[in-house]
């Protein structure tokens, strides 16, 4: 009897119906999971880092840290996308700079992933359609490739801007570019590529900056940044104001 009570309770549980009992608690994901682990271990042992305490105060009280920005031009996140290696142009590489406070994106072809490519962007692409839009370049964000060195950190401080760097291995600390370079994968280059047949990286060029124009125009945007406007609503807020 004992045996087959045994086998008749030996149920098995669907992945997402685990899934769904640990979102109810709050332990959706593994890091928070861990955090629960290390807290019950800390009070065994009656040790709990500082690092802890705050992270599980956040998780309890429902904020966490984000990125931000108070106005444009304040910090824009800046990285670089390996599009592909296309037949008769060669690896194409992009770059892509997302303004924290509005969203408002830029991106280029590159004519090769260099220090001196990326600066240039930097001073002759960025810098000046913050200052059409009457903002300025105050930080950027970048990550420890050697694109975002050498000539780029000169141009930087010849330019008074202050660059930050994310931790090695650490590429969600620059969320906003990397989710505007996958809706840019995703949205755009996903789709042209089944439709055009590109020879030069002038004809990549003007392929994505009619896409930019769309996404910073005319795409709606839900975010908590943008809630409901486009990104060139705020972006070009301060030109508009004064008129």
């Amino acid at each position: 009897m004992a045996a087959y009570a045994q086998r008749l309770w030996r149920l098995q549980v669907a992945p997402s119906t685990v899934q769904r009992l640990l979102r109810r608690h709050g332990l959706a994901t593994r890091r928070r999971r861990l955090l629960v682990l290390e807290h019950h271990s800390a009070r065994q042992a009656g040790l709990l880092t500082e690092r802890t305490r705050q992270a599980l105060w956040r998780l309890r009280h429902g904020r966490t840290r984000h990125v931000a920005a108070e106005r444009p031009g304040e910090l824009v996140c800046l990285d670089t996308f390996y599009i592909g290696h296309l037949k008769g142009v060669g690896k194409v590489w992009q770059i892509t700079a997302c303004d924290a406070a509005s969203s408002y994106g830029l991106a280029r072809i590159l004519p090769a992933l260099s220090p001196a490519a990326t600066a240039h962007f930097l001073r002759d692409v960025l810098v000046p359609a913050a200052r059409r839009a009457g903002w300025t370049v105050q930080r950027v964000l970048t990550d420890r490739g050697n694109e975002f060195q050498a000539d780029f950190a000169a141009t930087c401080a010849g330019l008074g801007i202050r660059q930050t760097r994310i931790k090695t291995r650490h590429a969600w600390t620059n969320g906003f570019v990397e989710r505007l370079q996958q809706t840019i994968l995703t949205e755009h280059w996903r789709v042209v590529f089944r439709r055009h047949y590109f020879t030069s990286r002038v004809a990549l060029d003007r392929s994505l900056l009619g896409f930019m124009q769309f996404y910073n125009f005319d795409r709606p945007h839900h975010g908590y940044r943008v809630r409901g406007r486009t990104p060139a609503t705020i972006f070009h807020g301060a030109v508009a104001a004064a008129r």
